[in-house]
């Protein structure tokens, strides 16, 4: 049965693999929708190029802009250094579409329709919109579980005071969906950091597959990889973290998750992290993921199989 789902999304490198698997995994997956927000690049770029990543996959999933920052209205990096200005360093899509905004017209009942419906939920960015549109509607979201990639318990994150940077970007929001009664499912830099692609995975990928968005992507990559190469030692390779939250769609029995209490960080030094507390949970946590497995699914997705059969 194939499993529709509500997309939100800062554009960047590895929301781009993410988006592109997705959309290339029609068997398994509907893209039904899709919200940007801000983070890896302003919000309204992220939008482009979410749109023009779907559109070069097959995918027609109307795209609406969402939230420009974060609920504490702290100042907004324009530049990613793993992802440059546009959010796919250089290879970013035109905004010559005038794109839907999320807060008009449909509203953020857009998502709070999506929650209602029990559609999956995957969020890659700061959680912004999902914590404004339980403002309006929180009936809607209770209990609702969209996978969100979040968290960083026993690795360091990036972002300043080692939290993810998904979360250092808008605490108060993660925050105020852990207090609301969602309750999300968390892809943590724990889980994530253990899935490796190469750059000659993307290349062999991209060459097999022959698509224009498939060398969009591998050309995209090469900065993100080096920026790998710098705070993760990586020699040639990058952790797609995006791409492996969205593979727990398509291969959930590749992971396990557990029930977790959590409590976030909103401000101070330690902005951002996330740590585990006594009491009920209001969550779920990712603890092991099949590495072997989402690695091969990965390249299968996104290039198709001659990708695996690449030298």
């Amino acid at each position: 049965m194939t499993l529709r789902v509500h997309i939100d999304t800062d554009c960047g490198v590895d929301d781009a693999l993410a988006l592109a698997m997705l959309a290339r995994a029609r068997e398994a997956v509907e893209v039904g929708s899709v919200s940007a927000v801000f983070g890896n690049t302003y919000v309204d770029q992220a939008a482009a190029n979410a749109r023009g990543v779907l559109r070069l996959a097959g995918c027609g999933a109307e795209v609406y802009i969402g939230a420009g920052s974060g609920l504490a209205r702290r100042r907004v990096e324009r530049m990613r250094p793993a992802h440059g200005v546009d959010g796919l360093n250089g290879a970013g899509f035109s905004q010559r579409w005038k794109l839907p905004e999320l807060d008009r017209g449909h509203g953020t009942g857009l998502l709070a329709f999506v929650a209602r419906r029990k559609i999956a939920g995957l969020f890659l960015g700061p959680l912004t919109n999902l914590a404004q549109g339980l403002l309006d509607d929180p009936a809607a979201f209770r209990d609702w579980r969209p996978t969100v990639m979040a968290g960083a318990f026993t690795v360091e994150g990036k972002a300043t005071g080692g939290g993810d940077f998904n979360t250092w970007s808008d605490p108060e929001a993660l925050q105020r969906v852990l207090d609301a009664g969602v309750r999300p499912r968390l892809v943590p830099l724990d889980v994530s950091s253990q899935v490796t692609l190469t750059a000659a995975d993307l290349v062999a990928g991209a060459t097999a597959c022959g698509s224009p968005l498939s060398g969009r992507l591998s050309r995209a990559a090469r900065p993100y990889m080096d920026f790998h190469g710098q705070v993760w030692g990586l020699d040639g390779a990058c952790h797609p973290h995006d791409a492996v939250a969205a593979a727990a769609l398509i291969a959930p029995e590749a992971f396990r998750f557990e029930p977790a209490r959590l409590r976030v960080t909103v401000d101070g030094l330690r902005q951002g992290r996330i740590e585990r507390i006594e009491g009920p949970a209001n969550a779920e946590v990712c603890v092991s993921v099949d590495v072997a497995t989402v690695e091969r699914l990965i390249l299968k997705v996104l290039f198709g199989e001659g990708a695996l059969a690449a030298p």
